[in-house]
């Protein structure tokens, strides 16, 4: 019976993982290709994806590692709201059935910060006293967790980045480019928390001294033959014109586009490569007090220093209590850019291939989950209409249902009793899910209790954590009336993948 059971399980696993591939709403699918001849690589082609971008590329060539054979989709990014923290699963196509069938010896495709690309930040900062000590505390505090984001991703010293606290043109301060490490982070938090207020906005000469700088250390900066320099970027911060920039090759700063100053640095933004690469930039601004609320100008001039290769990057915030979500923002976005998904496939076959990201698709998923409850038993006898205790009463059950839309599965629980005598109990089941891999579960049916002398109409909800345990409560009611509390956790379909 147990082999049966077991069987029976599996089958319904491997059945729910085709219908999971089949129905995948984030996946990268290609037609693999294994080498002919010694030297040759594999290669996966015929690639398309869903709700996943990468790198424009025809064809992916692998290489073979302790994993299996190795395939490197580039500049990856999902809309997927949990992004790749689940990982993907590999399936191939089974031309037998005309599905897809997972391998679970494959390794899980998984992202990861690339180790190929070197890269350059510069942070620009505007230390103006319109701004106010309070919320320049705010905005120290963004900047730092903006380099927070990115040293989570990368510590290994091929992200480079620099800082620029600007108010006046005398009172610039510049922490020069260096390799972001954990042990350099806390420098760069050292130098943000040491810049202090003063008058005057000289913004367009921060960001051109901030070129200057990233100019200069790229072209000394030793990268290493497997790896490659992948691009300079800028991101800017500033709450009002500038009003101080002056270079007499150049000219001055004005509130207009026209204005030679604005036009210079507009034009490196734009324009100019860096070490192959070029300039990317992001622009923060506030309206402070010395900008005119009825100014329509300000968010013109200020969007057109923004540049980024998908459109222009600025960020017109209301307040100083925006800045940290839209610093993380720009950073999370930086790291999807350099994000990389390494893919793995077994070696040796041909056909084609699927990697899916499953994550809060639980109800596209077969469940099992074990339970075990704990109660009481109160027994009406023939010859009286009050009821006497019929004592503690214990069960073990089993949950399954059955995916039948994104939010609702259908099946049922079946129990195990012991209360003076063995009984048994079953109620058909129905689950809604959330995206968060969290569920609801409601049914109804019977119980039979105390070697089936006390039975009754059942009544049962659960509730499914977002990891693997979930709890319900039943009360069944008829020729004797149990309560019960129980505790499960689940079997299959418990992770968020």
């Amino acid at each position: 019976m147990k082999s049966i059971l077991t069987l029976l399980a599996a089958l319904l696993l491997s059945l729910s993982a085709m219908a999971q591939a089949d129905k995948a709403k984030f996946y990268i699918e290609g037609r693999l290709s294994t080498p002919t001849r010694n030297g040759q690589p594999w290669k996966l082609y015929n690639i398309h994806s869903l709700g996943i971008t990468f790198s424009d590329s025809d064809t992916i060539y692998g290489h073979d590692t302790d994993k299996g054979v190795q395939l490197v989709f580039d500049h990856a990014a999902t809309s997927h709201p949990q992004g790749f923290a689940c990982g993907m699963k590999f399936y191939r196509w089974q031309n037998n059935s005309g599905r897809w069938q997972v391998d679970s010896e494959v390794e899980d495709a998984e992202a990861a910060f690339s180790q190929q690309k070197v890269m350059s930040i510069m942070l620009v900062l505007d230390c103006s006293s319109s701004i106010g000590d309070a919320d320049f505390l705010k905005l120290k505090n963004a900047a730092k967790q903006f380099v927070d984001v990115i040293v989570e991703k990368s510590s290994d010293g091929n992200v480079h980045v620099g800082v620029v606290g600007f108010n006046s043109m005398k009172n610039t301060k510049t922490l020069p480019l260096q390799p972001l490490t954990k042990d350099s982070r806390r420098t760069m938090d050292d130098f943000i928390d040491s810049l202090r207020l003063n008058n005057r906005t000289a913004f367009y000469y921060a960001i051109n001294q901030s070129l200057d700088n990233v100019k200069g250390y790229v072209s000394k900066l030793k990268i290493d033959k497997d790896k490659k320099y992948d691009g300079s970027y800028v991101v800017a911060f500033t709450d009002g014109y500038d009003n101080d920039s002056f270079d007499p090759a150049i000219g001055k700063a004005a509130e207009g586009t026209e204005h030679r100053y604005f036009q210079h640095v507009n034009q490196r933004i734009m324009k100019e490569k860096i070490g192959g690469a070029p300039i990317e930039s992001y622009v923060l601004a506030i309206r402070g007090n010395d900008v005119d609320r009825s100014n329509t100008d300000f968010e013109r001039v200020l969007a057109a220093l923004s540049h980024n290769a998908s459109g222009d990057k600025f960020y017109s915030l209301s307040n100083f209590d925006k800045l940290q979500e839209a610093f993380e923002e720009i950073g999370t976005n930086l790291i999807n850019k350099w994000q990389s998904i390494c893919c793995y496939i077994p070696r040796g076959y041909d056909g084609r291939v699927r990697w899916t990201i499953e994550c809060g698709d639980v109800a596209r998923k077969f469940f099992m989950g074990a339970c075990v409850g704990i109660g009481g038993l109160s027994s009406y006898s023939d010859r009286q209409e009050s009821p006497h205790s019929g004592g503690a009463i214990f069960g073990v059950g089993l949950d399954m249902t059955f995916p039948l839309t994104d939010l609702v599965s259908l099946g049922g629980y079946v129990e195990l009793n012991v209360q003076k005598g063995v009984g048994f109990a079953f109620a058909p089941t129905v689950s809604f899910s959330f995206p968060n891999n969290s569920a609801i579960m409601a049914g109804i049916g019977y119980r039979g209790a105390n070697a089936f002398s006390s039975n009754g109409f059942l009544m049962r909800v659960g509730y499914k954590l977002a990891n693997p345990w979930y709890f319900t409560a039943s009360y069944s009611v008829g020729n004797g009336n149990v309560f019960m509390l129980g505790a499960g956790y689940t079997i299959f379909g418990r992770k968020i993948d």
